[in-house]
């Protein structure tokens, strides 16, 4: 039996224009270049029409607080369809004007027949707890979820991680996570 190494399942975490931080660049923008929403959907489009991809997909993709419409955007400009979210809750406070942020969030969208990409496992938490790491370091504890919730291969975009088997790996700043 021939396997298939089409992309099954793509992962982006892209670096939205975040404001704020003042002079002292506590931000994203102290890190890597920021895009706008419009930037972002033409990156992750280009990137994805190269590779060879599954007709069922599964995207998670990682949205600030206040960039959630802009990721529902995203996720629409792709031509998936939003299912549901996950969270990354943190056990410290991060920044924030209003409250002060302790957990990221990760839209979830399919694309085909979504169901036809899930693995057996029936025990996946949309719940990820887990400390915070490096900037924009995604924890460990997120990969294995994905792993475990959707079949590969895998794309993952705006990567900073060093490439890993069964992972097709994106982005100008890879290898930086070790």
């Amino acid at each position: 039996m021939v396997q298939d190494t089409r992309i099954r399942t793509i992962v982006a975490d892209p670096p939205w224009k975040e404001r704020g931080g003042g002079k002292i660049k506590r931000g994203a923008d102290k890190h890597y270049s920021l895009m706008k929403r419009d930037g972002i959907a033409e990156v992750m489009g280009t990137w994805i029409e190269e590779e060879e991809l599954h007709e069922n997909l599964h995207l998670y993709l990682w949205v600030t607080n206040n960039f959630l419409a802009d990721g529902m955007w995203v996720v629409n400009q792709l031509g998936f369809r939003y299912i549901t979210n996950l969270v990354w809750a943190k056990p410290s406070f991060g920044l924030g004007r209003y409250f002060r942020g302790q957990h990221e969030l990760c839209l979830f969208a399919t694309k085909g027949r979504g169901f036809d990409n899930r693995t057996e496992a029936n025990d996946v938490a949309s719940l990820i707890e887990a400390p915070k790491r490096l900037h924009s370091q995604k924890p460990d504890e997120f990969y294995q979820m994905v792993e475990k919730r959707s079949k590969g291969r895998y794309l993952e975009l705006f990567s900073r991680r060093t490439p890993k088997k069964g992972w097709t790996m994106k982005g100008n700043q890879i290898g930086i996570i070790k």
